[in-house]
């Protein structure tokens, strides 16, 4: 507990003593005594000294030059200064005491009869003694959290440790304030009313900032929080936070939570370690299931036991892949790699989801081996399931990144590990498809491609183009502005059963707009709208152009 201005007047040869101005300087720390001997005496301060003088040094000081000297001592931190009256000066001067009450300096008055010896010891007594108790705290606070990281207990029993030390709640936040683990649920998530970076009651050897939250859970009550960030392997941080909500946090209290804040640290560099190992075993372990590259049953069954990982569920392989959004000078940046922070990010808020699935990353792909319980017999319930949890991260994570795209393709449920190199081909072919089918946020199931599975398989381009009906090749090759304007009508035209005004509603556009178009079409083409027939070519023609897009369709035509 620090020993305060206030704390003073509890001194039995202080009971006459009166604070003649600065009260607001009241609760200044107190972390030395001296008597002023001489008028540079600020040049030989540190900061929290109680100065005692006569003001001797100061007689010949006028109004100007008691207002600086005062200021020099306010900026050297100085506790306060108790003045000795009645013997060189009979009242306090006023520039003394208007720039104490400025800055808040507290200027205290004793009768002449009282020593200087019967403050400074009685003082100095304390401060030992204050001393002596923080080494006793450090000392306990120190073994409690070495034990805790010496013996593997992890960050969830040093946080709920560190609550029952200074008798607040604490929550542990990754970098990007997802709640890791905490002393009070309801607390977890707040919102930031005011932060203060230099509003700490003490001075810390750790970065710490203070900050003013509201809580929804907790029926929006405020408190302050104190926020120290804890910067682990590679930069990557972690966020201590100390919900002051049933005590002012003190001097004592900030012992605890700088020894757990230490202890957290070497147990997240362990925990790294551990995990860089862990990952890179589990990471040649997927790539061999993927590619198929099995000795043996026996030998991936027994190298996924070591790492705790189930085979014996069915998983459905599912791909993420960021993308820039349209044209930026940050397309040349890499976007791959588990250290760079948008990817970190977007591995993060997958595995918070699916907390057992193991991802693994390839290059700019998350590969996620998301798990799916045998019961579920509805395959196309399961896939949704994925679709729409797959669509909840992406929305999450654009809450925070506005300028990337997140891609998802999502293959067939493998329901034994022979069957993920099928399930990660076919999530393959649904990233790529649903990219240029649905656009740069598409996320696509392979079960949803309907007739573009059957055209995957097809992987020669030439053999592809040859499926374009004659008729439509025309409308490919005219060489007028409008061409891309008549393919998307006669597109939509088509899956809207050949209904113009449902076509013209489609594309925001008049009816006759729709039937002009039409008509043009037919003119180009020569179609037959009433053959069912030749509407099929057309309609696996057009999706052929969609796979392939118009380059490769026109150059097969000109070709």
């Amino acid at each position: 507990m620090e020993f305060r201005v206030k704390d003073l007047f509890q001194i039995d040869t202080l009971q006459q003593a009166f604070v003649v101005s600065g009260k607001q300087g009241l609760d200044n720390p107190i972390r030395g005594v001296t008597i002023i001997e001489a008028p540079d005496i600020a040049e030989w301060i540190s900061g929290g000294e109680l100065l005692l003088s006569s003001l001797y040094p100061l007689q010949s000081y006028n109004d100007q030059e008691q207002r600086a000297f005062m200021k020099q001592l306010s900026d050297k931190n100085v506790s306060a200064l108790v003045v000795k009256t009645g013997r060189f000066v009979q009242d306090i001067p006023q520039g003394i005491i208007e720039a104490s009450d400025e800055h808040h300096l507290p200027v205290i008055q004793i009768p002449k009869q009282v020593p200087y010896r019967e403050i400074m010891y009685p003082v100095m007594e304390s401060l030992f003694n204050n001393q002596v108790t923080k080494l006793k705290y450090f000392k306990e606070a120190h073994d409690r959290f070495i034990a805790l990281t010496l013996s593997n207990k992890g960050s969830e029993q040093i946080i709920h440790s560190l609550a029952k030390l200074i008798g607040n709640p604490v929550t542990l936040y990754d970098r990007n304030f997802f709640p890791m683990s905490s002393t009070d649920a309801q607390l977890n998530q707040f919102k930031i009313l005011q932060k203060e970076i230099d509003a700490l009651p003490i001075d810390t050897e750790f970065p710490c900032y203070k900050q003013r939250a509201s809580y929804p859970d907790w029926g929006g009550k405020t408190c302050n929080q104190y926020v120290i960030p804890i910067e682990t392997v590679n930069h990557i941080k972690i966020h201590l936070v100390i919900h002051e909500t049933y005590k002012l946090i003190e001097a004592l209290d900030f012992i605890a939570i700088e020894n757990a804040a230490t202890s957290m640290s070497l147990d997240l560099v362990k925990q790294y370690a551990v995990a860089e190992v862990e990952m890179k075993y589990k990471d040649d372990l997927i790539d061999d299931l993927l590619h198929a590259k099995i000795d043996s049953l026996q030998s991936v069954y027994q190298r996924a036991n070591l790492i705790g990982w189930d085979l014996n569920k069915t998983y459905v392989i599912v791909l993420f892949r960021l993308q820039h959004s349209g044209s930026s000078d940050e397309n040349d940046i890499d976007l791959y790699g588990l250290h760079h922070p948008y990817q970190r990010m977007l591995y993060e808020m997958i595995q918070q989801r699916i907390p057992e699935g193991p991802i693994r990353i390839r290059s700019d792909q998350l590969v996620v081996l998301w798990g799916v319980e045998h019961a579920q017999g509805d395959k196309t319930a399961c896939i949704q399931n994925i679709k729409e949890a797959a669509k909840d991260i992406q929305q999450a994570f654009y809450k925070r990144i506005q300028h990337l795209d997140i891609q998802v393709g999502i293959g067939n449920a493998a329901h034994a590990i022979s069957e993920l190199p099928r399930s990660y081909k076919e999530a393959q072919d649904a990233l790529q498809l649903g990219t240029t089918i649905k656009g740069r946020s598409a996320v696509a199931a392979f079960s949803d491609l309907g007739i573009y599975r059957l055209l995957c398989l097809i992987e020669d381009t030439g053999s592809l183009t040859n499926f374009i009906p004659p008729s439509l090749k025309k409308l490919i090759d005219y060489k007028q502005p409008n061409r891309d304007d008549l393919i998307k009508t006669l597109r939509v035209f088509l899956q809207q059963h050949q209904n113009a005004a449902k076509t013209a509603e489609e594309l925001y556009c008049h009816y006759k707009t729709v039937t002009y178009r039409m008509e043009r079409i037919k003119e180009i083409t020569g179609l037959n709208l009433d053959d069912s027939d030749e509407m099929l070519s057309i309609q696996v023609g057009l999706k052929i152009v969609t796979l392939l897009g118009d380059e490769p369709a026109e150059a097969a035509v000109q070709a």
